[in-house]
């Protein structure tokens, strides 16, 4: 059951909430924080892409394998829908959480579903959830309105299918960029 059922009223459900219901809460450890602060030291910020790298290096979750029930069925339908049958190369479909984690915080983005590709390497789409329907203006690649309650199993499968096509798609944009500078 989560928090958006009936024992809490709907007004006080929190963007924080919907976030760590459907991806899950980055856990924050003392060797994360003097990482980032370290970077932050060197470089007086941390860009995105180092800030994805420290919750990469520092998740405790398995991200061939997410708890939540959302970020699961989001991964297992950008598998499906590229296709991929072997499990070494399901392996290289992976989630992150970064709930909590600078990069949510800082940047904006809530998780990400990264592809290790032989020829172009790692491959990252970023994911924002949010519960605000007025929200103009984000960072991440694929902006995700509040999905399904995990009680609700279809809706959540039918959510999740729907998000991973735009997984999919700015999979296929960010691969073609990268072939056509190397090209």
């Amino acid at each position: 059951m989560g928090r958006g059922d009936t024992y809490i009223r709907r007004d006080r459900y929190t963007g924080k909430m919907n976030e760590e219901d459907a991806f899950g809460r980055f856990k924050m450890t003392e060797e994360y924080e003097k990482a980032f602060q370290t970077l932050k030291g060197k470089m007086g910020f941390v860009p995105l892409d180092k800030l994805i790298d420290l919750v990469r290096h520092h998740t405790k979750e398995d991200p061939t394998n997410p708890k939540k029930p959302f970020a699961r069925e989001l991964r297992q339908a950008v598998i499906e829908q590229l296709g991929i049958e072997s499990v070494e190369a399901m392996n290289r479909i992976k989630f992150y959480s970064a709930v909590g984690a600078h990069a949510d915080v800082l940047e904006g983005v809530d998780a990400w579903v990264e592809y290790i590709d032989d020829e172009v390497g790692r491959v990252v789409v970023t994911l924002d959830i949010t519960i605000n329907p007025n929200k103009d203006s984000w960072k991440a690649d694929v902006i995700i309105p509040e999905v399904a309650d995990e009680s609700d199993v279809d809706r959540l499968i039918e959510d999740a299918e729907k998000y991973a096509k735009e997984v999919v798609k700015q999979f296929e944009v960010k691969i073609s960029a990268i072939d056509a500078k190397t090209a």
